[in-house]
């Protein structure tokens, strides 16, 4: 048999960002010991006085790598701790003196014909103990693979008579060494383009709590992440969650700013319909997208809390451009819906400007499956200038 051929195999590599942080580059560890330093001729030259001549190395130990400081003057840092020797694993940061590297592995294609890529010179701006990295891929890498997600449930009341019409599902993280909130979780995802992972994870973890029920769910509200937006993942996993609870009323909330692509959107309302899942876009009123709720009618407008904190004090010019918001979204026959209700008088001032349906502290803080099967459908109005919601402390402003 002659010729080449090329397979994939998983390769060591060192990120570094470049161009104030604006770019990526990877530095592939091709030869064992992988040698950095300031001196011309090894794997890696860093060409900065802060670096020593021969500053570390790495070699490989099983799985992992072990790291090796060579007596340098400013230090190897594991994870911002100065280190003479370590083993370091994917998503570690490390420091050669004051540059900033990401230890990763990328798929690699390998050549019978034995390419090879050469050793290089990197040439970087020595910035002290940068901080383009964030801590934690690798627990989240590890949060992903093993499912180490849950998730909780805020009601969504009438505000009519106050009675639970939906609960809005919200993904939390459950490794120790990370953040519960999916704030702090998107944030570290986002430097490794998982985003979209994390964000069908919460989802599929919301489905399977609903899934073991034993209460019935009026509604749920799930989430999406917007760089899901147009990929089929995101449709193949919505198919997946309508058969596990099919007898369960659904509606995806996308965020407002996704209007900028009508005809996406207008695609995944498409499968929405087929699916029997409603639509809702979330944080309305923050963008300047609303005139194009007409080409992609949602069933649901959440205003966002920016919206609701303001009205209590909103002069007139305000409210009456809040009505027009109420009257574009009946129009369009989406249910209005006002989040991060607070206080007994923004609950007051929301139902006067005709919402639907609200959420907040002053109705509940998000709860457990456990709380979720104990308050069932129960009402949820407020009538006293009581803020104490029905579950837990407010937040502190």
């Amino acid at each position: 048999m002659t010729g080449s051929y090329r397979a994939h195999s998983m390769r060591w590599c060192l990120e570094s960002t470049a161009d104030g942080g604006r770019s990526l580059e990877r530095v592939p560890l091709v030869h064992m010991p992988f040698r950095i330093g300031r001196s011309l001729g090894l794997e890696l030259t860093l060409p900065s006085q802060s670096v020593s001549k021969h500053h570390a190395e790495f070699e490989n130990e099983d799985e992992a790598l072990r790291l090796r400081d060579l007596k340098s003057t400013n230090g190897t840092f594991v994870n911002r701790k100065r280190v003479s020797e370590a083993l370091v694993r994917e998503g570690d940061i490390i420091h050669f003196a004051g540059f900033e590297f990401r230890l990763s592995r990328q798929a690699t294609e390998i050549s019978s014909g034995g390419d090879t890529p050469e050793r290089g010179t990197l040439s970087l701006t020595n910035v002290e103990l940068s901080r383009q990295f964030i801590g934690g891929t690798r627990e989240l890498g590890e949060l992903l693979s093993k499912e180490n997600a849950t998730a909780v449930f805020q009601p969504v009341v009438s505000l009519t008579d106050g009675s639970i019409q939906g609960y809005e599902v919200l993904g939390r993280g459950l490794h120790e060494e990370l953040p519960h909130s999916p704030a702090g979780l998107f944030r570290i995802a986002e430097t490794t383009e998982r985003e979209a992972e994390l964000s069908r994870l919460f989802r599929e973890k919301s489905v399977e709590l609903a899934e073991r029920a034993t209460c019935k769910f009026p509604l749920l509200f799930l989430n999406t992440h917007p760089k899901e937006l147009g990929q089929p993942e995101l449709t193949d996993s919505l198919r997946r969650m309508r058969k596990r609870v099919p007898h369960i009323p659904l509606a995806l909330e996308i965020h407002e700013g996704a209007l900028a692509e009508p005809q996406v959107i207008a695609e995944l309302k498409k499968h929405l319909e087929e699916l029997s899942i409603g639509l809702a876009f979330d944080d309305f009123g923050i963008g300047e997208r609303f005139l194009q709720l007409a080409e992609v009618p949602p069933d649901y407008l959440k205003f966002d809390i920016s919206f609701v904190k303001g009205l209590v004090d909103a002069s007139e010019p305000k409210r009456r451009l809040l009505s027009m918001l109420m009257a574009a979204a009946r129009d369009v026959g989406a249910q209005a819906i006002a989040e991060g209700v607070e206080t007994a008088r923004e609950a007051e001032v929301v139902k006067m400007m005709d919402f639907d349906l609200a959420q907040g502290y002053f109705y509940s803080k998000p709860v457990t499956l456990e709380e979720v099967e104990e308050i069932g459908t129960d009402t949820l109005a407020r009538t006293s200038e009581q803020e104490i919601p029905v579950f837990g402390d407010p937040p502190k402003t």
